[in-house]
């Protein structure tokens, strides 16, 4: 495993902070981010100059915010608040659409200066970014990206997820090898629960089943067996894994991604409920947060994780929306966060460090 990590974490290091030059899910060109570069480093100069003077307020919506991942984010926005003296203001849209429209209005009438936002359906970016444009509001995304009511994405903050996918099939890959799971005899398949309606999602999923025929060239477009989830949260991806558990007995080994955490630890519980021989599953979480980081700390064997820091999402979400509103700076098309390949062998040291 040592050298799994060794070698994939330096790739994610290069992959993740090359994201941060491209657009929320399509291309850029280098002269246009060298433009943007020029010019948010002129606007910052002047705009220190004209800076507010009283204190700010920022607005942040999340889907779901009762989840690990959504508490970590909006904890990072938290402090990075307090630290700039900024007003900060947090709802849950709680995976409805009519709440988070709601929220976008609340927002509104509370006179923010600005909006980060997960929002519960990458649909409603035109409306959003309408509302909040008309009201002079400034908008950025988060996690999900969006389009505005012009078709051009929204500036976002968030993580190359297909390119880290890649990394992560990668890594099955290789411990599927290594552990010599192709020997004759054995039935490989590939657990796949998708949420094919959001593209950010989607995407991973995507990446992980290009890494894997790559890296396994046994496995045929058959042995990937993907299946929807109503939102890809672990309550409902329990059953979409059991019942593709069920439907195939004939499996000896199962490979795992995780389009999040509940996506590989949703389907880890199934197995050890029907009592699966766990030394023959392998589950990439996608995130990092607690859900892996409690089944690292179980000293299981089945696990690895792609470790996306959600707190400094968070945290550079109301840094870049600050900048924007104080200091009249360009926000970048995309700004993506640095990951690491978390395993058994580095995962004390992955948490420990932390925030």
């Amino acid at each position: 495993m040592g050298k799994v990590v060794k070698h994939l974490s330096a790739v994610l290091a290069v992959v993740c902070f090359l994201g941060a030059a491209l657009t929320g899910c399509g291309g850029g060109t280098s002269e246009k981010t060298a433009d943007s570069t020029a010019a948010a480093q002129t606007a910052a100069v002047t705009g220190q100059e004209s800076a507010t003077a009283g204190k700010i307020k920022i607005g942040y919506i999340s889907k779901m915010l009762t989840h690990p991942w959504f508490l970590e984010e909006e904890k990072g926005m938290k402090e990075k608040a307090a630290e700039l003296g900024v007003d900060f203001v947090s709802i849950d849209a709680n995976l409805k659409d009519e709440p988070c429209m709601a929220a976008v209005d609340n927002l509104i009438a509370q006179k923010v200066d600005a909006v980060a936002i997960t929002a519960t359906n990458q649909g409603l970016g035109p409306a959003i970014a309408k509302k909040l444009k008309d009201a002079g509001i400034a908008l950025v995304t988060t996690d999900d990206p969006m389009k505005d009511d012009a078709g051009n994405y929204i500036p976002h903050i968030g993580f190359a997820v297909r390119e880290l996918a890649m990394q992560g099939g990668e890594a099955l890959g290789k411990i599927a090898n290594d552990r010599g799971w192709f020997k004759e005899g054995n039935v490989v398949k590939v657990m796949q629960i998708d949420v094919p309606t959001n593209s950010v999602i989607h995407e991973r999923t995507l990446g992980y089943q290009e890494a894997l025929k790559k890296a396994c060239p046994q496995l045929k477009d058959s042995d990937f067996i993907v299946q929807a989830s109503q939102d890809g949260m672990f309550d409902k991806n329990l059953p979409v894994a059991s019942a593709i558990l069920n439907a195939n007995p004939q499996v000896t080994h199962w490979i795992v991604t995780g389009i999040n955490d509940d996506g590989a630890l949703a389907p880890i519980k199934i197995f050890q409920e029907n009592k699966f021989n766990m030394d023959n599953v392998i589950a990439c979480a996608f995130g990092g947060y607690e859900l892996a980081q409690a089944e690292f700390e179980k000293g299981s064997n089945s696990i690895i994780a792609i470790g996306m820091p959600a707190y400094d999402e968070g945290a550079l979400a109301i840094q870049t929306l600050y900048d924007n509103v104080v200091n009249n700076k360009t926000m970048p098309e995309m700004s993506a966060i640095p990951c690491q390949l978390v395993t058994a062998d580095n995962y004390k040291d992955y948490y420990g460090n932390k925030k």
